[in-house]
């Protein structure tokens, strides 16, 4: 149950030295393709990161936030095509979040690192950082990483709360 997977998915970034079926990695991305989508545009691309070079290369982006990259037998690249609608964020975002519940539900464990806005720890751009590195270029952009692996250590399922002071009607 769908629920049941939301509560269970958590930020993960230690994993276990398991290779990842190409195959079984290949129908969740298919199906994380599947969200809703400006005008049926779908203009999110994956380039999936299995090289252990390029994933230490992507481990050493940043200084704290990508380090821990480096243990993961799968990096997914969550890419748009800027051109093809002006919701390229958001439909990017859709997508990396039906991969991490796929992921999930598959036994997968998944974190985010968000590449919209940022710079290296050399004050390179992600978007110049990201065309040299992996031949991202204009109108395509990368939206972030989705490191994939088998979880090391078990995690704390997320607990149901009083969700009344989040939720607002008519008016905030």
């Amino acid at each position: 149950m769908l629920k049941d997977t939301i509560k269970k998915r958590r930020s993960v970034r230690k994993y276990k030295e398991k290779e990842i079926d190409r195959e079984v990695l290949e129908n969740l991305l298919m199906y994380a393709s599947m969200g809703p989508s400006n005008g049926n545009s779908h203009p999110v691309e994956f380039i999936v990161v299995d090289d252990k070079d390029e994933i230490q290369k992507l481990s050493e982006m940043n200084s704290f936030a990508t380090m821990y990259l480096a243990g993961a037998p799968v990096i997914v690249i969550v890419i748009a095509n800027t051109d093809i609608c002006k919701t390229w964020v958001e439909e990017s975002s859709i997508a990396a979040s039906y991969l991490q519940l796929l992921c999930e539900e598959e036994g997968l464990s998944t974190c985010w690192i968000n590449l919209v806005e940022g710079k290296t720890q050399d004050k390179t751009s992600y978007e110049e950082y990201f065309k040299e590195e992996f031949g991202v270029k204009a109108p395509y952009r990368a939206s972030c990483l989705i490191p994939i692996g088998y979880k090391k250590m078990g995690t704390k399922d997320h607990e149901e709360f009083d969700v009344s002071s989040k939720i607002h009607y008519n008016k905030f």
